[in-house]
């Protein structure tokens, strides 16, 4: 058995959506017009909807918090799988010196022997299914702290009222294509490896055995 990480370098789309209020000082039913392209600086217009993007594929590859979390769980399939193989091995060789003692049981001896291998059956199939189950309890966790990583951050990139709205831009998305003057990715990217930065120097260097 193989464990294989489903963590899905996860979309954006989400996790970003609207982060607030339309604009305040705009009406309800107005329209962007102006059809000239708009500046880096003015990225989103000065008037009407406020809305940015991020290239997602370019998160997902980049983003450290990422990175670290796909080769955790990695690491953490490896050695459930030496796990798995030693139990395994285990009760293999149990089942080979009941085969070879089979020539001199009694009837009793042969039923319990039977028994016994199938409870070694039932045994590892339990603790298969606790090894994925831990996995997977793992992965949730990993993926719950991604999304609160990425929302506490972008409460705080945009707390003053910025952007109206961020989207996630990635091939074979919804979104179809998207003036690059709206692309805000580097500087998004940039702001969330920099807050993970402390956060790892303050992790423990190694966690203990169980």
């Amino acid at each position: 058995m193989k464990f294989q990480s489903t963590l899905q370098l996860f979309s954006f789309l989400a996790l970003i959506g609207a982060l607030s209020a339309c604009n305040q000082d705009g009406s309800d039913n107005e329209t962007i017009t102006e059809k000239t392209p708009r500046s880096s600086s003015d990225t989103l217009g000065s008037s009407g909807f406020r809305v940015a993007f991020i290239y997602g594929d370019t998160i997902n590859e980049k983003y450290n918090f990422l990175i670290d979390a796909q080769d955790e769980l990695e690491q953490e399939s490896k050695l459930m799988d030496e796990r798995l193989r030693k139990k395994l091995q285990r009760a293999e060789g149990r089942a080979r010196e009941l085969q070879q003692q089979a020539g001199t049981m009694t009837q009793m001896q042969m039923q319990e022997a039977q028994l016994e291998l199938q409870n070694l059956d039932l045994e590892m199939q339990q603790f298969q299914e606790s090894l994925a189950n831990e996995f997977r309890q793992r992965e949730v966790k990993l993926q719950q702290e991604y999304v609160n990583k990425v929302d506490s951050f972008l409460l705080q990139f945009n707390s003053n009222d910025r952007f109206d709205m961020i989207l996630n831009f990635q091939r074979g998305g919804n979104l179809l294509w998207m003036n690059d003057a709206f692309d805000i990715t580097d500087e998004v990217l940039e702001g969330l490896n920099a807050a993970y930065i402390p956060e790892k120097t303050t992790e423990p260097a190694s966690k203990p055995e169980k």
